[in-house]
């Protein structure tokens, strides 16, 4: 707890509601007659957005007059989440940036209302946000299936309180970081766009200038006249995983292999790779090589991924489908650009059987029609779309490592092991 930590000179440990005004919403999502028409700002507004402004696309409905005077949000309250199915998920804040007159604070939240004298709301939702705060919440959440906070325990939530212009510094150094992270994620953002567009241009026109002539192919859509459609079982020798089992669990023999889990749209999360026993012909059978098309049997169905060796001697489950070219003319890249466009058009799902969950079977993979141009013309489309995933992956790395920047630098700032402000900038 923070009333044991160390305190930093000229620092002091307060409770929040000695701060904040701290109050629970209960301003329901309900529109009735004769109330007041508001936008309300609820559970996930919060949970996925660092800062809450207007036009975000709040949820409308209607609110009494006192709710409306007690609940509007103004600029510099600090909202957050009172109570969720896992303590994890509770004390995540939310900074109003400016006033928003027809706003109210929704159902499931907590608003501390900053006393300006005492706590800046940039600096206190930050704070509240932080590694340390985290634990109190969770500490102080009750429950058993679904976990919440009680209003006096969260009043006396402690917290360490430096002077103002010191958290106003704090919170402007993290604010610059979080801009840089913005910054960066609008370009992923607009890469991803193009990547989109070039996906639907490059398998549809055909490569820029190598085309004059175009067909409907049904099924499909349109192609370039000289592409071949043929049945994707053709190109690609089509092989389920090992299904996992006790025994595989706790043989003498274990692998690593893959799960639906690691394989996302283009690569792989490697970061929690399981492992189950593998005989010697099972060895045989199961092995990944580099060019391995890996798809999703079922979970977001068809999601695929080309195996480039990323790990050595590895294994996959009944879960993914591994397809293998056969001859020349198949390349695993260009195959999983044309499930990436059947995924957003919603072919993948139509060749799915639908039970209690939708599923991709063999036999439908095998059936499925693809389109099918020279070799020379895949090598080109995959390279364009290569270059522009490179420059999404450089992208996420940079984002990655300026978030990994901001967690170090906001639990030095807020626990005072690094000072600014004041004679300290």
């Amino acid at each position: 707890m923070i009333a044991k930590m160390q305190v930093p000179d000229g620092w002091q440990t307060v409770r929040l509601g000695d701060v904040a005004e701290v109050a629970f919403s209960g301003v329901d999502k309900k529109t009735v007659a004769g109330e007041v028409p508001v936008e309300l700002c609820n559970y996930t507004d919060v949970f996925y957005n660092r800062r809450i402004r207007p036009g975000m696309g709040f949820m409308t409905a209607t609110a009494t007059p006192i709710e409306c005077h007690r609940w509007t949000l103004r600029k510099d309250d600090v909202l957050f989440t009172k109570d969720s199915e896992t303590p994890d998920e509770i004390g995540i804040p939310s900074y109003v940036a400016e006033d928003m007159p027809n706003v109210l604070c929704g159902y499931h939240l907590g608003l501390a209302r900053p006393l300006p004298s005492l706590v800046s709301g940039a600096f206190l939702a930050r704070m509240l946000g932080s590694q340390t705060s985290a634990r109190e919440f969770a500490r102080i959440a009750n429950g058993i299936t679904r976990f919440g906070l009680t209003l006096g325990a969260t009043r006396s939530l402690p917290i360490l309180l430096p002077p103002l212009a010191e958290q106003q510094a704090i919170a402007g150094v993290l604010d610059s970081i979080d801009e840089a992270i913005e910054r960066t994620a609008a370009v992923i953002a607009a890469t991803e766009r193009l990547r989109e567009a070039l996906l639907h241009e490059l398998l549809t026109r055909g490569v820029p200038g190598w085309h004059t002539e175009w067909k409907d192919a049904p099924g499909i859509g349109t192609i370039p006249a000289d592409w071949e459609v043929v049945r994707l079982g053709e190109l690609y020798e089509v092989q389920l995983g090992k299904m996992l089992s006790q025994k595989a669990r706790h043989g003498t023999n274990p692998r690593p292999y893959l799960t639906n889990r690691n394989v996302r749209w283009g690569d792989f999360d490697l970061s929690d790779l399981p492992v189950m026993d593998f005989d010697q012909r099972e060895m045989e059978k199961f092995q990944l090589c580099t060019g391995d098309l890996m798809v999703c049997e079922g979970g977001e169905t068809g999601r695929a991924a080309v195996w480039s060796g990323e790990v050595a001697d590895c294994y996959y489950q009944k879960a993914l489908h591994r397809l293998r070219p056969i001859g020349e003319n198949a390349r695993s890249e260009f195959m999983l650009a044309v499930l990436m466009l059947y995924a957003r058009r919603g072919i993948l799902l139509e060749h799915s059987e639908r039970t209690s969950i939708s599923h991709l079977t063999r036999e439908r993979l095998l059936r499925m029609r693809v389109p099918n141009p020279l070799r020379v013309e895949q090598d080109e489309i995959v390279s364009v779309l290569g270059r522009v995933a490179e420059s999404i992956k450089r992208a996420r790395e940079e984002r990655d490592g300026v978030e990994t920047l901001k967690a170090s630098t906001a639990d030095a700032l807020l626990t005072g092991r690094v000072r600014v402000g004041g004679d300290d900038v």
